[in-house]
């Protein structure tokens, strides 16, 4: 992939989440930020976060039409940069953004955990995957984000909201996190079997 393809609207929103965590550090501790510029920073990471997936489908779109392709749904085509940029930057966000409230408001570590679960659980599992090159040959693993991934990190961004302006929703909302992402795990590594058993087939 060359440098102008993954400097694309959609991995440039992807990769602006990157920054907007280090920011909702800076305004959440300065004296001229403060709750109002941190919750503003939550909102256009949430933006880049739909925007990003938007960008991407229109481009994906775009390659399969001018290759002749009119069913793209029913188009085996690989993913691109995004399907991984996206998820890692989301991931780094979030992780971002707890050190933040932990900083700041020292929550219940149980309460971080139900919201980081996903990414805790799934982070050995990552390892393997890397470090087992026959396992990546055999999947050859496409990380595209699921339905029950993106409703995952909405969730997320849901919780850490509710943290941040301390209301009674924040645990509630920690477990809707932990179950979903619970759920996009599952799907994950059903997808990566699924995926790993055609390939064998062929």
């Amino acid at each position: 992939m060359g440098v102008v393809a993954f400097f694309s609207v959609a991995n440039l929103l992807s990769l602006a989440r990157v920054p907007l965590g280090a920011l909702f550090m800076i305004v959440w501790g300065a004296s001229w930020g403060g709750m109002s510029l941190a919750i503003g920073v939550l909102a256009a990471a949430a933006l880049t976060d739909v925007l990003d997936g938007m960008f991407a489908r229109r481009a994906a779109a775009a390659r399969l039409a001018s290759a002749g392709v009119r069913s793209p749904r029913l188009h085996p085509h690989p993913a691109g940069t995004g399907s991984w940029l996206d998820p890692i930057c989301d991931k780094i966000f979030v992780a971002t953004v707890l050190v933040a409230i932990w900083t700041h408001l020292h929550p219940p570590l149980s309460l971080l955990a139900l919201i980081l679960a996903r990414e805790i659980a799934q982070a050995p599992l990552s390892l393997v995957y890397l470090a087992v090159p026959t396992l990546r040959h055999w999947l050859h693993y496409d990380f595209r984000a699921s339905l029950l991934g993106k409703a995952a990190t909405v969730s997320q961004f849901a919780a850490i909201t509710a943290i941040v302006l301390e209301l009674a929703a924040a645990r509630r909302l920690a477990w809707l996190a932990f179950a979903l992402g619970m759920l996009a795990l599952g799907d994950y590594l059903l997808r990566a079997l699924r995926l790993g058993l055609a390939r064998s087939r062929t």
